[in-house]
């Protein structure tokens, strides 16, 4: 007796089998082609600032995690000058071919670009990568300074002419400053721009000046030798837990700022994707996360799918602070 296939002929059922086939060579042929990229020399990853301010020890902590994971070195190079500028449009610049990236941070790409009337890169022209950290800055003074309190510093400040550092007139530094004044209703202060973080601290920690919004990784590691005043962020950090937000003191400032890597534009997004996770994979490792912390990181374990949303709405909120504050570069 004939029995007939309930759902169609083998033709079908082959056709069917072939079409599976197809599908599943072609997904392995996309991953395969995502893993076989790599790096066909060392990639550069282009620090902003001088050697030893808090962008840069970002930088190598991730750079040491990743070692030769690419199948080739990941090298700092630091180029500073122009409060970023000068790195940020050498990437934007750069062959797209993911061997030169930028360790970005809030002040070159979200802040220059409304202080310098002068930059070749688009702030949301970069092909994001991966958030790494944020750090605070925090309000503090030279060791000797005659005001030992938040109050003390304010009431003072009305009549007497402080000076302070930063490190661009476009920094977090600058920006952060201008807003505390605002809030505090402060006597004109005179800023002070120098390289980088890292020389900025040198002065206030010399006597040069008197105050600096000082980064959380070196008030971490020149704590002794400052008098903090309080955060200017909207939260605690976690490896300063004692030290007060400047909300909470009454002066509302959020100076945060953001790190995250960018590669320049129309860089193939297989590259993208296989940078991206190693950065994320050496980000989320407990021992990269205790160290980031210790050293006054907070790391940003958040979507690495999410971070050109993310850019772009710091971009945005940035640009609106500026513009409300008034303030424009020297």
């Amino acid at each position: 007796m004939n029995r007939s296939t309930p759902l169609g002929s083998w033709r079908t059922r082959i056709a069917l089998v072939a079409l599976v086939a197809l599908l599943v060579l072609a997904v392995s042929s996309h991953v395969a082609a995502q893993q076989a990229w790599a790096p066909s020399k060392p990639v550069r990853l282009v620090v902003p600032y001088p050697a030893g301010g808090g962008t840069d020890i970002a930088a190598r902590l991730v750079a040491a995690g990743m070692g030769t994971s690419l199948g080739q070195a990941v090298v700092v190079d630091n180029k500073p000058g122009a409060n970023g500028v000068i790195s940020a449009d050498y990437v934007y610049a750069a062959v797209p071919d993911a061997t030169t990236l930028l360790f970005g941070s809030a002040d070159v790409i979200s802040i220059s670009p409304f202080t310098y009337p002068k930059i070749q890169f688009q702030p949301n022209g970069f092909s994001p990568v991966a958030p790494i950290a944020k750090i605070g800055v925090v309000l503090a003074a030279r060791a000797d300074i005659d005001a030992k309190t938040l109050p003390e510093l304010v009431a003072k400040s009305k009549t007497k002419e402080y000076s302070y550092a930063h490190w661009g007139p476009g920094s977090n530094g600058r920006i952060g400053m201008e807003i505390f004044q605002s809030h505090a209703g402060s006597k004109k202060m005179l800023g002070v721009s120098y390289l980088g973080t890292a020389p900025a601290l040198v002065a206030l920690l010399s006597g040069q000046v008197d105050l600096m919004l000082v980064p959380t990784p070196l008030v971490i590691a020149n704590r002794s030798r400052l008098v903090i005043y309080g955060i200017a962020s909207p939260e605690r950090f976690a490896g300063l837990k004692d030290v007060p937000t400047l909300a909470e003191l009454g002066y509302p400032v959020d100076a945060n700022i953001w790190f995250g890597v960018l590669a320049p534009p129309k860089t193939p997004q297989p590259a993208i994707d296989v940078i991206q996770a190693e950065m994320t994979r050496v980000v989320h490792e407990p021992a990269t996360q205790a160290r980031m912390i210790e050293l006054g990181l907070q790391p940003d374990l958040s979507d690495p799918r999410g971070f050109a949303g993310f850019v772009l709405s710091e971009n945005n909120r940035w640009g609106a602070v500026i513009k409300a504050a008034g303030i424009k570069i020297e």
